[in-house]
């Protein structure tokens, strides 16, 4: 069992981390309240999994260390299983996740890139996020960013060729002017 805990342990933190980083491609469902879920159960599973690594120590330095690590985190971990749980609910019922809107959509062979609008809520303006998706399978798709503009709230995405796009951002306030991306594809 002490070998088991400390897989388990090292599955969450490598899906933590791979979770939290900023890696150029990532994986995401393709349904929002996977998304959601699998942050939920990752918020539980990794101080969980580190109580449990602990238990499975023979030192009672090990066992007081490991514990006192799975009790820090606990604390964000809650933290943001509250907020991924009250999203996920609302996503759930709605099937809509107003925090990442979906504007626009180009399929092109098995890639699409797809417009979304970002709403981070009352403190935050709109923002835009081009993003190339790819399905890989099993309700999972390998996402990159490919352009993003913040303070955005409307855009459209046009083919212009088999190797480029234009993605025309609508102004966001009196002050700006439409902008015009070309981008290559």
């Amino acid at each position: 069992m002490k070998l088991l805990s400390s897989i388990a342990l090292v599955i969450v933190v490598l899906l933590v981390t791979l979770n939290m980083s900023n890696l150029p491609w990532e994986l995401r469902f393709a349904a929002p309240q996977h998304n959601y879920l699998f942050v939920m159960i990752l918020a539980i599973t990794l101080p969980a999994s580190v109580l449990l690594w602990s238990l499975f120590r023979h030192t009672k330095l090990l066992k007081v260390s490991g514990f006192l690590v799975a009790l820090a985190a606990a604390v964000p971990s809650f933290i943001v299983f509250i907020f991924a749980a009250g999203d996920y609910s609302e996503i759930k019922r709605s099937g809509v996740d107003n925090s990442f809107a979906e504007l626009n959509r180009l399929n092109i062979n098995d890639d699409s890139y797809v417009l979304y609008r970002t709403n981070g809520g009352a403190t935050t303006s709109y923002g835009l996020v081009l993003r190339l998706e790819r399905e890989i399978g099993f309700g999972l798709h390998a996402v990159k960013v490919v352009h993003s503009k913040y303070k955005a709230a409307e855009g459209q995405l046009e083919l212009l060729s088999e190797s480029q796009i234009k993605m025309q951002i609508q102004p966001y306030d009196a002050q700006d002017q439409m902008e015009v991306v070309v981008l290559d594809i």
